[in-house]
């Protein structure tokens, strides 16, 4: 079979050089490959568009992370990898310089992140832990009470405290699983004390990985599943961004969204960025009307992505005039299965 070496030139992706790509609830959900994604960023990567994956996960280094991306069927080359644990190391770099000792509470991608950094990991429960520059705190699925409790009395103390992440979930192949975040409040309930978060929503995460693939802000497109990470970070980066309905946030979340949390584009899945790009605009279109239970309907349509928008930018238009909505999620949760069914599994290629 010849593969296609060139986009649609009515697609999504066709207006962007560069791809900034969330993982978890985006690519996978709970190391099951999400249908249509992998077929879909190997039809980009083949039309050599630029491709990064950056996650809030820190709990695994780049390496393994790109390991079980081609496991998946991906492209062996051509993409890399950006992990909220290497923003935290880089931060750390610059605030503390090459050589400082950086306590690590977390995964393996924590310690390795440090190290590529040029930064020395040390152990929470090391004697000389005390004496470190400050502490990073990331995901890592073996993190002790033992660990979590030192941690707390080193912040509490004065050490300076940086979080790769607050993201209180993760999204699993059975359901929402704890994220980094719930560990965080763990230490901050503890120590009284605020961290400095690194990872998505903030700036660093994305110039990281725009620069790892050198495309300006205008032709960069932002493609994940949250909306109070992904999305509200492209914003803050003045990136375009694409919200997909196959992780955490969902159509209620999308249409009840503010507006520093609205992306430019939604699709059910990553399968869109190969679609015809419909713009989250607020506005009222003649056929799009809100029901008796404020629900808006969609336009009729057999393409899911122009319904989706119709009910978004009618919802938004809704909101920003003042009016209301309904907040039933159970009403949601159906318009939702009508508008954007759940695309059937695909090959990997």
């Amino acid at each position: 079979m010849r593969l296609r070496r060139s986009l649609p030139k009515a697609a999504l992706l066709a207006g962007y050089d560069g791809l900034i790509c969330d993982l978890d609830g985006v690519v996978h959900r709970g190391g099951v490959a999400v249908p249509a994604a992998v077929g879909t960023l190997n039809s980009a990567l083949r039309a050599r568009r630029r491709l990064t994956f950056a996650t809030n996960n820190a709990s695994h280094p780049p390496e393994a992370v790109a390991d079980h991306l081609r496991s998946l069927g991906l492209e062996r080359s051509g993409w890399s990898v950006v992990t909220s644990a290497q923003a935290a190391a880089h931060h750390l770099r610059d605030a503390l310089g090459t050589g400082a000792r950086v306590v690590a509470v977390g995964g393996p991608g924590v310690t390795a992140a440090l190290t590529a950094a040029g930064l020395v990991p040390v152990r929470v429960d090391a004697a000389d832990a005390s004496a470190a520059g400050a502490l990073v705190q990331g995901l890592g699925p073996d993190v002790s009470w033992t660990e979590l409790a030192a941690a707390s009395v080193l912040v509490r103390e004065g050490m300076p405290w940086v979080v790769t992440n607050t993201d209180l979930l993760l999204p699993g192949a059975r359901g929402p699983l704890p994220g980094n975040g719930t560990l965080v409040e763990v230490v901050r309930t503890a120590s009284g004390v605020e961290p400095s978060a690194m990872g998505k929503p903030g700036r660093a995460m994305f110039e990281l990985a725009r620069g790892a693939m050198g495309t300006s802000r205008r032709r960069t497109l932002v493609c994940g599943d949250r909306l109070d990470t992904d999305i509200a970070g492209a914003v803050a980066a003045g990136l375009d961004s694409v919200l997909v309905l196959s992780g955490v946030s969902s159509l209620r979340d999308l249409a009840l969204a503010a507006p520093a949390q609205r992306p430019r584009f939604a699709a059910p899945d990553v399968g869109g960025l190969l679609a015809v790009p419909h713009p989250l605009l607020p506005g009222r279109s003649g056929r799009a009307v809100v029901s008796r239970g404020g629900l808006p309907e969609p336009v009729p349509s057999a393409d899911p992505q122009r319904r989706l928008a119709s009910v978004v930018a009618l919802a938004w238009w809704v909101l920003d005039a003042g009016g209301e909505l309904c907040r039933d999620p159970d009403a949601w949760e159906e318009l939702e299965r009508r508008v954007s069914p759940p695309r059937a599994a695909s090959a990997a290629g």
